[in-house]
């Protein structure tokens, strides 16, 4: 196999590379520190085309495909793991349902305004979606005038949908609401909508004082009596699940390259700090128990890549299964590496890694914001391989041997 990126992935990866490190670096620690989103430097990727990035040219956007997009995110999260996030949710958890099933009027209105980084969007994580909290259709058909005074039909929402990435500065959400339930009641059938930060009845609640991914900008959405018009729903009613579903890949390898950036950030902070850092004679580094945590750091950051790296080479082809095995893996490996890195990387500057003079304890707090946005996407089951390996589904195997 060629394990090689062309020399047009190669530049995007170093144009993100320098954004990352000139524009982006110098702020990330303050802006964590007071729980800001940076909505300039988000503008600014847009402005490089990064928004665009893996969208095909005939809607609009660069043609770059989703591995160079994953190639971006890890660079940004290398420095802001905060930022990468924001970008994360912007493509894969707004544009992404809306490029696949939103409707002509609807691609007409928002998809280019995503795309082009002229507006921000993000949504809710498909998987994360709380039964005791999630949105509900109170009243469908209510009649309203729109502005040139033609009645339309309207859904009318009451609920919340917590832990929006990107939430307090977002022009529009991409959300997920109970609007019915199927046969015998078992199961609740949800619908996608794309809603505006100004619809009335819509109040964003900014979520602070946390632990990691402090300047993401999260927010919790609260719905009261929230009309939207029927035309604002992405795909068929009661299609929201399959969207969801279509949509997890992109939302696990995304989130993966995330978490990859993250690894590589500590991984390189660590090096260097231990290449410098002088005890008993000699650098740090060359003593054993050290050099073991940095040689793992490095492990686990080039294993996390490559998982990525396939997931996404994988829908620029066309070639993800419905259960997104390959984006399944690499998120349950990467967020999990990230911890265990950023921890090491806290270890290998001693004290000074548990002071915010040092990007390394930030690096473990968003580390853990990761992992358990991995726990609350894949608490729901957890997709299998097909035809691979020991070979089989287990119901297969269980055939074979009983």
């Amino acid at each position: 196999m060629k394990f090689s990126l062309t020399e047009e992935q190669l530049m995007i990866r170093e144009m993100a590379a320098r954004f990352a490190e000139h524009e982006v670096a110098r702020e990330a620690g303050g802006l964590d520190e007071a729980e800001l989103f940076d909505r300039r430097s988000f503008d600014a990727m847009a402005q490089l085309g990064f928004t665009a990035l893996p969208w095909p040219e005939e809607d609009g956007g660069a043609g770059g495909g989703f591995l160079s997009f994953v190639l971006v995110l890890e660079e940004l999260s290398r420095v802001s793991a905060s930022l990468g996030a924001a970008l994360w949710a912007h493509v894969f958890l707004s544009a992404w349902p809306l490029h696949r099933f939103g409707s002509v009027e609807l691609k007409r209105h928002y998809l280019k305004r995503l795309i082009d980084g002229n507006s921000m969007g993000t949504g809710v994580l498909p998987g994360a979606v709380d039964p005791n909290t999630t949105l509900r259709i109170g009243v469908f058909g209510q009649l309203q005038l729109q502005d040139d005074g033609v009645e339309e039909e309207c859904y009318v929402l009451n609920g919340q949908q917590k832990y929006i990435l990107g939430g307090t500065t977002a022009d529009f959400f991409i959300i997920y609401a109970v609007t019915g339930e199927s046969a015998g009641g078992r199961r609740k059938r949800y619908s996608a909508f794309i809603i505006e930060k100004d619809c009335p009845g819509l109040l964003i609640q900014p979520v602070t004082k946390k632990l990691g991914l402090r300047s993401a900008g999260m927010a919790h959405l609260k719905f009261q009596d929230c009309r939207v018009p029927k035309r604002q729903r992405i795909g068929r009613d009661g299609q929201g699940g399959a969207i969801a579903g279509r949509a997890a890949a992109g939302v696990r390898y995304g989130l993966a390259a995330v978490a990859a950036g993250i690894t590589q950030g500590a991984s390189e902070a660590a090096l260097g700090y231990a290449k410098a850092r002088s005890q008993f004679g000699k650098p740090i580094a060359k003593h054993q128990a050290v050099a073991w945590m940095l040689a793992d750091m490095r492990t686990a950051a080039d294993a996390s890549k490559l998982l990525v790296y396939q997931a996404a080479w994988q829908e620029d082809r066309g070639l993800t299964d419905g259960e997104g095995w390959e984006a399944a893996l690499a998120l349950s490996f990467a967020a999990d590496a990230a911890m265990t890195s950023t921890i090491h990387a806290v270890q290998v500057y001693g004290g000074y890694g548990y002071m915010k003079e040092y990007p390394v304890e930030r690096f473990m707090r968003d580390a853990k914001a990761v992992q358990i946005f991995k726990g609350l996407d894949l608490s729901s089951k957890m997709p299998q391989p097909k035809g691979r390996g020991s070979g089989g589904s287990g119901k297969e195997r269980g055939r074979r041997h009983g």
